[in-house]
Parts: C-alpha cells; structure tokens; sequence
C-alpha cells in the first residue's frame, strides 16, 4: 500500500479568510418563552437549560433557523417561496439547505447562549388547555403543563461573519443581508420558541460590532491579543443592527438597507376589563387563594393564546352565521387560525400550520388584585357542595394594549377579524374564565395600520374613522361576498 505523500492535506483545500466581524448583542424577552427541552419529571413541556450550570440555554442552532427564516420573509414576503436570485442570496449568508450535496458551508457562525433570568424570579409554570370551537368548553384529556422562561430574562448572543476574500462587493451584500436578519430582532418582529403566533418569545435586541482585517499582520494582532469571551470591548450597544454594523464599516463600505416585502396588517387594541378577569393559574402561595390570575414576569398579563382561543371560537359562530349559504366557515377559520387535527386522522401533520392572525401577549397595567369566596351549589337540590369552598384571586380594572398582526392577508380575512374586534369591543366576547359569570368583558377602541401606514379608528357606537374608513366596511363586504372556498385535501368546492 502507497503512502500518501500528504496525508494530512484536505481534499476541499483550506477555507480563505480576509476579515472576521464579531457581531455582538443582547436579546432581551418581553413576554414569556418557551424553548422546548427533553420531557422529564412532572412537567410536560419543559424549556431547555445547560446540562450542568442548569442556566436558559439558547441554541445557536435555533437563532440561526430565527434569522434565516427572518431573511427570507423580508426578501419574499411572509410565507412566500423565494425567487432562485433570493434563494442564492440566502444560500451566500446561511450556507446549503440539508441535503444539498453541492452546497457551500455558511460563512456565519452563530454561538449557543446562556440565559440570565431576572432578578428574584425563576422559570415559571403554565398549563394550557384546546378549547372545542363547538362548545366553548375544554376538551377531554386536552390538559397539559409547560414551563416558560419569564419576560425579562436576557440572552447576550454572538454572530461571527467570516469573509473568505478580499473586496468590498461581498462584503457589503453579506452585512446588507446580516444585518436584515438582525433587524427583525431589533424591530421586535421575530419571536423566539414555541407558540410564536400566541405571543410568547417576543424579543428586542440591542447590537454592537467590530471588524477584524486579517489582511495585515495588525489586524492579526488585534484578533489573537483581543479578550476571546469579548472581542468587542467597550462599544457602546445599538438598537439597531444596521447602524451598529455601519459605524464598524471601513470608509469604502456604504450599506443600504435591503427592501422589505413582508405584507402584513396591524390592529391595535387598547382594551379594559368591563369588571375584572381571571385567567386561571395555580395559587402562588400554600395559605393564598386557589387559583389566581397569570402572571409573567411578576406582572399579570394577558395571555395570547387565551384571547385566540376565544376569538377562534367566536370566529366560527360568526362564519356559520354570515357564510351559511356558502358552506365553508370552517374553511375560513381554520385559513385564518390554523387547522385543528382531529383525533383519529391518519396524518396529523400534513395539513398543519401556523396561524397566520398573530396575537401579542401583554401586560394588563394599573390593576388590583381582588380576592372572592365562592361556593359550589348541588344543580339537583340548589344546597352547598360539601367541601366546595374556594378563593379566586381576579385582576380588577387596568388597561392593555393588544397588539394583532394579520400576516398576508386575503381578500375578506380582514372583514372576519374586524368583525371579531367589534365584538370584543361591544362586550360580545369574553377572555379568559367564568365568562359566564361576568368576568373577562372588555370595553376600549382599535386602530387598525394598514401595509401602507394609512390608519382607521374603532369605537363602539360610531362609525369607523380616519384615512382609511371606507376600507373597514369594504373588508366586511369582502368577507359576506366572497367566493365559497375550496377544500384543497377533497379536491372539490365546499357546497
């Protein structure tokens, strides 16, 4: 047998470096997150955490799947398949898809992070339940329990973008698509973890940059004698990515900030509770109330996933009521909301995905906490229950500001959402539990932002108002007039 002469060697042969930017932040979350870790104990869903500083780990594999999906929505649109030029471009920055075995490797390195979680408050516990849109009820053996990284906590994270030659061409499109992804950090249009479309993983980040020219035997020195854990040093953070990124650039480079082709529709609602709202969690304490309001972060919020769930449910009543002659309201909500499996089907994954109507989980500001005894009464002979005394601890009075995105809007989806809205806002729509009783009303105004930046205004009694006024009840008028949609899985129009 020959021995080879350099056995050694590489058959790719070595990877060229002409410079190295070092891209550091800080994500701070501003709702509760959820990333997902091993199953273990008695929690169903627990986050992931560092096997043995047992701290919040943030994969570097997950930020980077965040940022190339966050590329992609901006150079395409939400959801949208990208032309072969942009898919190019991604490919430059984020290396080959899986199982391209003529891809190239990604020149961007993207490093775990370990997370700091607030001062005097821990991961916290929260349970979750499916409703039945029918019903409006719990479903049966639909109870589950996961933990949540509070708001708060912070994950100080670290690109590394290595520039295989020398020339500004390359350079300027890498930092221009960097520091696009970034941004969707920075702007807060990117969560992080599960239950994104519910308003868990809000992020904001916070930037600053160096560049390293390996070019010269200078910048070599800088780079080997820089602190390994901080390469940075004493810069001063950024909110956005794109200036932190800039103010590093040599004098050659001008960066220009990529087009946004992301389509999206905001509402903003700001809301009060008509009485007080409970949405249920355990009691915090062993002598306190049994159940109490949610509360993240130290604060009570109003959970997402609480408010989409009611107004999925509520959704379908109004379709079924404006669409009877159609047949498809089902359709319409599930397009809207997301399809729901049902028990049973062969294949539970080929026609799920992700809500496209994205609710923000808030804080409910300047309320007081109100404890209430109540009692359970026998429905046969209207006597006490025995033993069926408990405490509810509810959220009376404050204010929150619901922030909804409708992401690639078709032509009547408005209508529905806006007819949701006016609803909630009316008192026709409850949140959170014991809604029967009173509780989880709300009264307010909505202003509606379209793609453009136009607005309207919503209030209970009055007409809609501002530039964009006549656009709210032509929404409505698309939803009531549109066209019955086909069931794409039977191939066939809905009767």
């Amino acid at each position: 047998m020959e021995r080879s002469e350099k056995p050694l060697s590489d058959p790719m042969g070595p990877r060229p470096v002409s410079a190295r930017w070092v891209i550091m932040g800080t994500l701070t979350l501003e709702s509760a997150t959820h990333l997902r870790g091993e199953p273990r104990g008695a929690v169903d869903m627990p986050v992931l955490k560092h096997p043995i500083e047992g701290r919040p780990l943030l994969p570097g594999t997950t930020l980077a799947g965040s940022l190339r999906s966050a590329l992609a929505d901006r150079l395409a649109g939400y959801r949208t398949k990208l032309s072969p030029s942009d898919a190019a471009r991604l490919t430059r920055l984020f290396g080959a898809e899986r199982g391209d075995p003529a891809g190239a490797q990604s020149p961007l390195i993207v490093f775990d992070s370990l997370g700091e979680l607030p001062q005097e408050l821990g991961i916290e516990i929260r349970d979750g339940v499916a409703i039945d849109p029918e019903t409006g009820v719990a479903e049966a053996h639909k109870k589950f329990d996961f933990e949540v990284l509070p708001a708060g906590t912070r994950f100080p994270v670290r690109v590394d973008l290595i520039l295989p030659s020398p020339g500004g061409g390359e350079e300027q499109e890498l930092l221009e698509l960097l520091a696009a992804a970034l941004d969707a950090f920075s702007d807060g249009h990117v969560n992080l973890g599960a239950r994104r479309s519910r308003g868990l993983g809000k992020v904001r980040a916070r930037w600053r940059a160096r560049r390293f020219d390996l070019t010269t035997r200078d910048g070599w020195m800088n780079w080997l004698l820089s602190d390994h854990e901080d390469p940075i040093g004493a810069v001063v953070e950024n909110g956005q990515a794109f200036a932190a990124i800039q103010q590093a650039c040599p004098e050659r480079l001008k960066l220009e900030r990529l087009l946004d082709l992301r389509g999206r529709i905001l509402i903003e609602l700001h809301v009060s509770p008509v009485h007080d709202i409970l949405v249920r969690s355990p009691g915090r304490t062993i002598d306190g109330p049994d159940v109490s309001h949610l509360r993240s972060g130290g604060r009570p919020v109003l959970p997402g996933t609480s408010v989409a769930g009611a107004m999925r449910a509520h959704a379908l009543r109004i379709a079924n009521l404006v669409r009877a002659d159609k047949g498809d309201a089902a359709l319409w909500v599930d397009r809207l909301f997301g399809p729901r499996p049902k028990d049973g089907d062969r294949d539970r994954r080929k026609a799920l995905a992700a809500s496209r109507l994205r609710v923000a989980e808030v804080a409910i500001e300047d309320s007081r906490a109100c404890v209430q005894t109540r009692i359970a009464l026998d429905r046969f002979t209207q006597e006490v229950v025995r033993g069926a005394l408990f405490q509810e601890e509810t959220e009376v009075g404050g204010h929150a500001t619901v922030t909804f995105e409708l992401i690639n809007p078709e032509p009547g989806e408005l209508g529905l959402v806006l007819l949701l809205i006016k609803d909630l806002l009316h008192g026709r729509l409850g949140v959170g539990g014991s809604s029967s009783v009173g509780r989880g009303w709300m009264k307010g105004r909505a202003r509606v932002i379209f793609e453009d930046g136009s607005t309207a205004e919503l209030q209970p009694g009055q007409p809609p108002q501002g530039e964009r006024a006549a656009d709210v009840d032509r929404a409505i008028r698309e939803f009531h007039e549109a066209a019955a949609l086909r069931n794409e899985e039977e191939g066939r129009m809905v009767p």
